[in-house]
C-alpha cells in the first residue's frame, strides 16, 4: 500500500502533521536542530542518557513548546524499557513510570516517546478526545505494542478504529538496520508475516535467513491495517534517522553518546494558545 506522506510538513523544530489541527491537536516529531545541548548530542536533545544536563533538557522542552504552543509542563513521559507495559492516565502523574505506550485521556495532556531509531506511533480519537505515544523499537515490535494499544483503546476507553488517525515518525530505515538471528527469530516467531518486510543479507546452506535488513515502519504499519485501521488514515513520515545525519539522531549511527528526538501527541485544551 502507498505511503500518506502528504500533510506532514516541517516547521521550525519538529514535522508535524497538519490534519491534526483541524481537530485542535498536536502530533508532532522534533527535529535535532534549534537547541542548545551541545557534543555528540547537539543540540535539540531530550534525554540526560548520554550525559547531557537536565538543564538542556528542560531548556530544549521550552523550545519545541513554544514553537508547537503547548506548555512544557503537560508533556507526558515515561522511562522507555524496550517492552510493552501500557500507561494511562486521566491526570498528570506526580512521577515519572516505566513504560512504553502512554494513553491520555483528557485534552491538555501530551503523551510522548523518546527515540533515536526506534519507531515514534503517535495517535489520536478525534471522538473521544484520547491521544497516545509508542515506543516501537524492534523489541516492542516482537511484542506487538501496537496492536496492544489499539486494543486497550477499543475495548476498554470506548475507541472505534476507524475514527484514529495515526502518524508514524522517523526511524532507522530498511537501508540501515541491519539484524541477526538475534532479531530475526523472536521477530518471525511472534509476526510470520514479517519476513516480507526484510531484505535478505546472507542465508545459510539450509537458506535460514542469518541475516537481513529490516522495516520497522512497515512492519508496525501492516499491524495498523490488520488491526483495522483505515489505510488513508495512516500518515508516514518515510525518513530513516541514520541517513538524515543533519535532522534526525541515531543511536546505530553515533553510539551510546547519541542524543534522542521526541514524538509528542495530545488535544489543546481550551486556555492554551492558539495553534501553529
Amino acid at each position: 500500500m502507498r505511503n500518506n506522506v502528504c500533510g506532514i510538513r516541517q516547521i521550525k523544530q519538529a514535522y508535524i502533521l497538519e490534519k491534526a489541527e483541524q481537530y485542535k491537536a498536536v502530533m508532532a516529531f522534533s527535529l535535532r536542530t534549534g537547541g542548545c545541548s551541545g557534543g555528540p548530542y547537539k543540540s535539540l536533545n531530550f534525554s540526560t542518557s548520554s550525559g547531557d544536563s537536565e538543564t538542556h533538557i528542560h531548556k530544549n522542552l521550552e523550545i519545541l513548546s513554544d514553537q508547537l504552543n503547548i506548555s512544557s509542563s503537560s508533556i507526558i513521559s515515561c522511562h522507555q524499557e524496550h517492552g510493552d507495559n501500557i500507561l494511562i492516565f486521566d491526570h498528570f502523574p506526580k512521577v515519572t513510570m516505566r513504560g512504553d505506550a502512554i494513553i491520555a485521556l483528557e485534552p491538555g495532556m501530551y503523551p510522548s516517546v523518546k527515540t533515536a531509531d526506534c519507531l515514534p506511533i503517535l495517535i489520536i480519537d478525534p471522538i473521544t478526545k484520547i491521544s497516545a505515544a509508542i515506543h516501537a523499537g524492534w523489541r516492542g515490535t516482537v511484542l506487538r505494542i501496537t496492536r496492544k494499544v489499539l486494543i486497550t483503546m477499543t475495548t476498554k476507553l470506548g475507541c472505534k478504529l476507524e475514527n484514529l488517525l495515526i502518524a508514524l515518525g522517523p526511524a532507522v530505515g530498511v537501508c540501515c538496520y541491519e539484524v541477526d538471528q538475534t532479531v530475526i527469530k523472536p521477530l518471525l516467531s511472534s509476526m510470520p508475516w514479517a519476513e516480507k518486510f526484510a531484505v535478505q543479507v546472507k542465508t545459510d546452506s539450509q537458506k535460514l535467513l542469518k541475516k537481513a535488513k529490516i522495516d520497522l515502519a512497515s512492519i508496525n504499519r501492516h499491524e495498523l491495517v490488520e488491526s483495522g485501521i483505515l489505510p488513508e488514515n495512516i500518515y508516514l513520515l518515510n525518513m530513516c534517522t541514520s541517513c538524515h545525519e543533519d535532522k534526525f539522531f541515531s543511536y546505530r549511527r553515533d553510539g551510546e553518546f547519541s542524543g534522542r528526538s521526541i514524538a509528542i501527541t495530545g488535544f489543546r485544551s481550551l486556555i492554551e494558545k492558539k495553534s501553529v
